[in-house]
């Protein structure tokens, strides 16, 4: 309409009424117009409002096209628990963490997505969230001492600890005779935990590569205890490589949440496992330089801290152990409030043969902490039975059977209770743990985006297990919901059109009369509804019929003809008006013949009978 009333000004201006009246033809009368004038103003007018005005109604199309933002996805936050239906019948547990230096911003946003992977149905847009009600850990006294450090759980012993079995290890010699290695433990403080500092031969390498590091031990009871019947939570060899990948060298990290049920009485865990190592050949030894970055740089991200005594001296250790083809292990296993921690520095030349196959420099890290201790309605059941003692085992939420097997001979039937892995995260890419160089075996800036990242990581992951394990009320997702984008771009444009639209209508009524304004019909009738000659709007409209005449076919208006004067000859104006209307005489009514608006029904006659007799 801006258009429209834009060239009608123009029209005005120009004084091209015919011009103006074309504008309201379609486009085979325009080309006739603009055939017949040839290069006039007029025809250029007429060209020009049938292109804009044709381009003018591709409008909203044009709008699509520099900007068209479809649909977005709103974000809302909901409880998981009305997300129950929507949880995949067969979910995952295992979530894996590539990384690498050119991911990491993508991973900082797909993180919730990445964790939350195969945990609902195609087609639900939720992402997990670290808004999630973690409760409160309740903790015991120990019920014992000189057990290194321990989350304790209750007055019967129950506790968990890392792996108190890190510094054992065993040989057999030639008389096949198994020769245990001699690592002691030592003490610190009472309850508080325990440190051990060897130089071994390289005969005991072996089994400790073979230990797969970060398993918590579960003490269930100071009996089962003091008989050595501790279990570990074990990776499933089936589906977590944690199970093999855990085990020798490489740098890596593996995150889990666990719970353990005893009774009525359910505690949640997180756990963080952390290894890196470096590789060397017989022939090459580590460098000094390479060592002492290592230690440094897994000690803390703090160069202030970085300057720790102790680093020197395992600095120190370590190479007297290489110069002396020794190996060489330092560890500590401490408690403190919530939390356990085992951390251990190793040199281990493994011997094929007699001959070092290769040196491999490893250091781990080991952290667990109780995050929520409740009370349960019901007790687990015991899954299948066992003669001996047992618990159940779990993953993702979903029991699979016990541990049996593992139970040791000689011990009375007793059902511990239930341990489930309900989730489990790998970090991949922290390095190469195969090469000799501290900087490439421990990539300085991955190392340090997974350790800032790591309690968002445990969160999503609690978030996770939560979910499937414990109970899902407690945990906030984010749902999308599509719905139409609003540009900004497009809505600019749609007030600019209304605002042209405004400017154009209100310069056309002050500065034109309104003939320039009205279409051809109103331009006509304005002489028969006002005395002026103005045109406007017509508020009673009078019938406008084809009238048959002798002559043909006739506008007439009320029952008068419309008839146009050619002029008086030489082309000036007659006198009269150039249009008059004349009256139509009225046709007398052919009896016979049916008129608009008439019935034509048969003349209907009561008939008439014989009179009875």
């Amino acid at each position: 309409m801006a258009v429209n009333y834009f060239f009608c000004l123009v029209a005005a201006k120009a004084k091209a009424f015919t011009g103006y009246l074309m504008f309201m033809e379609d486009i085979i009368q325009k080309s006739h117009f603009i055939a017949s004038k040839g290069f006039s103003g007029s025809s250029i007018l007429v060209l020009c409002f049938a292109i804009l005005y044709s381009a003018s109604s591709l409008y909203g199309t044009l709008l699509w096209g520099f900007d068209a933002p479809g649909y977005v996805i709103q974000a809302q936050n909901v409880s998981a628990s009305t997300l129950e239906n929507s949880l995949m019948e067969t979910r995952a547990y295992i979530v894996n963490l590539d990384m690498n230096r050119n991911n990491l911003a993508n991973l900082d946003q797909e993180m919730p997505h990445m964790i939350g992977a195969n945990l609902y149905k195609t087609g639900s847009n939720y992402t997990l969230t670290s808004d999630i009600n973690r409760g409160n850990a309740e903790l015991t006294t120990p019920t014992q001492t000189l057990v290194g450090g321990r989350i304790w759980l209750d007055a019967e012993g129950l506790s968990v600890s890392p792996d108190t079995a890190a510094s054992v290890s065993y040989t057999t010699d030639q008389n096949g005779t198994m020769v245990s290695m001699d690592c002691p433990l030592q003490e610190v403080g009472v309850g508080v935990g325990q440190y051990w500092n060897c130089t071994v031969n390289n005969t005991f390498v072996d089994p400790l590569l073979r230990a797969v590091i970060g398993q918590p031990e579960i003490h269930w009871d100071d009996t089962s205890d003091e008989a050595f019947d501790s279990r570990y939570l074990k990776p499933e060899r089936q589906r977590n490589i944690w199970a093999s990948f855990g085990q020798g060298g490489g740098t890596a990290m593996m995150k889990q949440m666990f719970t353990i049920t005893k009774g009525t009485r359910r505690h949640t865990f997180i756990e963080t496992t952390f290894r890196t190592t470096m590789l060397t050949v017989p022939s090459v030894p580590f460098s000094s330089y390479e060592l002492t970055d290592i230690l440094k740089r897994t000690w803390s991200t703090n160069i202030t801290e970085q300057q720790a005594p102790l680093l020197t001296r395992l600095s120190n250790s370590i190479q007297s152990a290489q110069s002396n083809d020794k190996s060489f292990l330092f560890g500590t296993n401490d408690a403190h409030n919530v939390t356990t921690t085992q951390v251990t520095w190793e040199y281990l030349t493994p011997e094929v043969g007699g001959e070092a196959a290769y040196s491999l420099l490893r250091i781990t890290l080991t952290n667990i902490t109780v995050v929520r201790s409740e009370n349960i309605p019901v007790a687990p059941t015991p899954f299948a039975l066992c003669d001996a003692a047992y618990s159940n085992v779990a993953y993702g939420g979903v029991v699979t059977g016990t541990d049996c097997v593992l139970a040791k001979l000689g011990r009375p039937k007793q059902f511990f209770g239930q341990v489930d892995t309900s989730a489990v995260l790998i970090l991949n890419g922290l390095g190469d743990g195969r090469s000799n160089l501290s900087a490439t075996a421990l990539d300085e800036t991955i190392y340090e985006w997974a350790s800032m990242n790591s309690e968002r990581m445990n969160d999503l992951l609690l978030a996770r297990g939560y979910i499937v394990s414990i109970d899902p009320s407690l945990v906030t997702v984010e749902r999308g919901v599509l719905k139409p984008a609003i540009s900004y771009l497009q809505m600019f444009l749609c007030l600019l059109a209304l605002v042209l639209f405004g400017i154009a209508w209100l310069s056309l009524r002050l500065l034109t009369t309104s003939h320039w304004s009205s279409s051809l019909l109103l331009n006509i009738l304005a002489p028969m509804n006002n005395k002026s000659g103005a045109p406007g709007y017509v508020y009673s409209v009078p019938d406008i019929l084809l009238q048959e005449t002798g002559a043909g076919k006739h506008v007439a208006v009320n029952g008068s003809l419309l008839r146009f004067d050619a002029g008086a000859p030489g082309g000036q104006l007659s006198p009269s008006s150039l249009m008059s209307y004349e009256q139509v005489p009225q046709q007398p009514k052919d009896p016979m013949t049916v008129h608009e608006g008439e019935a034509f029904l048969p003349q209907y006659q009561q008939p008439t009978y014989p009179p009875k007799p």
